[in-house]
């Protein structure tokens, strides 16, 4: 990994080893924030009313975290589309190929 670094900020530059940044966090963000932010209140929904001091069950856990994530990846798909196309243009780059997209911005526009 540490060559791989070295050998990128080498013929590349420093600034090339975060080009592929801002893709994989839009990812993540929007994969991680729904996946933890809809977990409460999906399983609220699935148990219903809980009296004070009694907590889901193991089955009511995983079925809210099975339709979150569900969810999650669900919206997020384009997201991961995007930062796979920015990786293969990376490679495809290397190998002479011109560049499709600017940026994420303008390969989330083309996909549409």
């Amino acid at each position: 990994m540490l060559g791989t670094i070295k050998t990128i900020a080498a013929e590349e530059g420093v600034l090339k080893l975060w080009d592929g940044l801002t893709p994989g966090l839009q990812r993540q963000f929007i994969f991680a924030g729904l996946r933890i932010g809809l977990y409460v209140p999906i399983r609220d929904i699935i148990t219903g009313p809980l009296p004070e001091g009694t907590n889901p069950s193991l089955l009511q856990k995983i079925g809210a975290g099975l339709i979150t994530g569900g969810l999650a990846i669900t919206v997020a798909n384009p997201t991961d589309l995007v930062k796979i196309k920015m990786q293969g243009q990376g490679a495809a780059m290397m190998d002479g190929a011109p560049r499709m997209y600017t940026s994420s911005l303008d390969c989330y526009v083309k996909l549409y």
